[in-house]
């Protein structure tokens, strides 16, 4: 009786764990997955570009004088030659002044500079030289005889160091006479006289402006564009020199970007540029590399890390939008783009022995195919062999599937 019991419950388990394993094979595994899709891809560099405008001109003021009057104001639109600034006719009658002055000094410094050489002065400063040179051999043997007579303790430390003070003052006055004499038989450089020449030009022209101008002394535009920047008002005291304005053609800009010598090697003029803004809501902006920097230059990344970059130049396609100069706006460089591909999430890719797989499903099973990829953009990876479009493949597979285990479709 006791054996059928035994061989009962036996059977029972038996039967048990067949139906537990047919059960468990029979369980699907859930899975998320997508179609392969047929399309476009291209690998890209990010980077940060600024709106500029390509024509522009900075405005300083030519002399010292008190504005009078602004005529323009920032977003103006100005033609070449529109009346910008004037300053006050006191003011600029003062500056005449100085003008006259400043040529007056640089005037007295190139007549001094052109003085030929002075034969009489050159002759008094070599006999100069030759006494000098006769007293310090005198000197220099009384020295001598002072420091014998000093190791002998016949005269005092004070007396032998006042005679070798005395040979150091002889020697100083030698020295200066000698670079006297090098100073004044030098002839003065022509480059010399050549700056003193153009200052006094430069002067003469500042002068004849400003006498031209009149009553008050007018500032004008050099081009016609808008006013980008202003930094004078009524009332403000000018020096020469200062920036006051700055104008620019804002119907022609560009974007400008510092690019990473890392990836400098990748971009070539002409290469496919696409700009983007969420702050402007601006998507798919067309553009392309007009210009690339010949030059690198250090930068110091938001992390404090000093990179070598390049600037580059990015034409705008589409001239109809409403940009401003400063603007940022985000680029991607186009540097591989491939047509009518296959491409499918990253993430439904994994490597096996050096090698790329997928899960795909056929029937309601997971089915293990190898792939070759190529491209790799925006979290998506290009397949150039072993799927066909339409295929669905799983995403992010885990260790719970292997090849030909039954799958449900999540999502």
């Amino acid at each position: 009786m006791k054996k059928k019991i035994i061989i009962a419950i036996i059977a029972f388990v038996v039967i048990g764990g067949i139906s537990i394993s047919l059960a468990t094979q029979n369980k699907a595994v859930e899975v998320n997955t997508q179609a392969v899709i047929r399309g476009s891809i291209a690998s890209y560099i990010e980077e940060i570009g600024e709106v500029k405008v390509k024509e522009h001109v900075n405005i300083y003021s030519p002399t010292a004088g008190k504005v009078s009057e602004v005529m323009v104001d920032i977003g103006d639109k100005v033609k070449e030659g529109d009346l910008l600034i004037k300053l006050d006719g006191e003011e600029l009658s003062r500056s005449i002044e100085e003008l006259e002055a400043q040529r007056s000094s640089i005037l007295a410094q190139y007549n001094e500079a052109k003085k030929p050489v002075d034969k009489e002065s050159i002759a008094k400063l070599n006999i100069e030289i030759s006494n000098l040179e006769k007293r310090i051999t005198t000197v220099e043997k009384e020295v001598n005889d002072k420091k014998v007579l000093f190791d002998a303790g016949a005269i005092s430390n004070e007396e032998y160091n006042a005679a070798v003070r005395n040979l150091d003052v002889e020697r100083g006055n030698l020295e200066k006479a000698k670079l006297d004499l090098e100073q004044l038989s030098k002839p003065v450089s022509g480059n010399i006289l050549a700056q003193y020449e153009a200052q006094l030009k430069q002067l003469d022209l500042q002068k004849e402006s400003l006498m031209d101008s009149g009553e008050d002394y007018k500032i004008t535009a050099t081009i016609e564009g808008t006013v980008l920047l202003k930094e004078v008002e009524e009332g403000s005291y000018l020096q020469p020199g200062m920036h006051i304005m700055e104008i620019g053609n804002t119907n022609d800009m560009y974007i400008e970007s510092d690019i990473l010598v890392g990836d400098i090697i990748k971009i070539k003029e002409g290469s496919e540029v696409i700009l983007s803004s969420d702050d402007l809501d601006l998507t798919e902006l067309k553009g392309k590399v007009s210009k690339i920097h010949p030059t690198a230059y250090s930068k110091v990344s938001d992390l404090g890390i000093e990179q070598k970059r390049i600037k580059i130049e990015i034409e705008i396609e589409d001239s109809t939008l409403d940009l401003k100069p400063g603007y940022e706006l985000d680029i991607k460089i186009i540097i591989k783009k491939n047509e009518d591909t296959l491409y499918i999430p990253e993430d439904a890719v994994f490597e096996m022995d050096n090698k790329d797989f997928v899960f795909v499903v056929e029937d309601d099973k997971a089915i293990l195919k190898e792939v070759k990829t190529g491209i790799e953009s925006q979290r998506q990876i290009e397949v150039l062999d072993g799927l066909n479009e339409g295929d669905i493949v799983v995403l992010s597979p885990d260790n719970e599937l292997d090849n030909g285990i039954r799958v449900k479709v999540t999502k």
